[in-house]
Parts: C-alpha cells; structure tokens; sequence
C-alpha cells in the first residue's frame, strides 16, 4: 500500500503543479509552448503513475478516470503529433481539479 500512496502521491503533485501554471485562457495557453511542453510531461506523469496503480484498486474505484489518465499519457507518448491541445486545455479546466479531490481521499 505504500508503493500505490507515493503513486497517488505523485498523481496529485502532477496535478497541483499543472494547475499552478499562469495560463489564464486558452489563446494564452496556445502561444505558450514551453507550458505546453511542462503540462504534457506531468501528464505522462500522471498516466504512468495510473497505469501502475493495482488493478484491485482501479476496479474498486470506476469513479476515477484510470483508463482515461493512462490513454491520454499513451497518445502523448506514442502519437505525440495527434494531440490536440483544446483537448489538454479541456482536461486541465474541466477534469484535474475534480480528480485531485477523488485521489486525495487516498492520502
């Protein structure tokens, strides 16, 4: 259990940092590419840190968006030129501050 608490741990600190980020709109945030670049890899962070999370765990939480999390690091990862960034700025407003509150019951 300790190992899935420091997983969850860095779930969350990937979404604190994300959500730290100056981008007050979504112009903003397309002409930002460094930000960008930032929120992609805490994404892979996020993704992959899901992606080792028990199965045991995922099944007994559908709530959580597991397979969403996990889909989305495997699209930046391995299809890297189809993303679409409305798509991220849609998760970044309307996903990660939902799901920091479902992962930080795990803390």
């Amino acid at each position: 259990m300790k190992e899935t608490q420091k997983l969850i741990q860095d779930m969350v600190s990937a979404i604190n940092i994300i959500l730290e980020y100056d981008i007050d709109t979504y112009d903003h945030f397309l002409r930002d590419e460094k930000t960008q670049d930032a929120i992609m890899y805490r994404l892979i962070i996020l993704g992959e840190a899901a992606n080792q999370i028990p199965d045991e765990l995922q099944e007994s939480h559908p709530e959580i968006p597991w397979s969403s999390m996990i889909g989305t690091r495997n699209v930046i990862v391995h299809g890297y030129d189809q993303v679409k960034l409305q798509i991220v700025w849609d998760i970044i407003q309307n996903n990660l501050p939902a799901l920091k509150v479902s992962l930080e019951i795990f803390l």
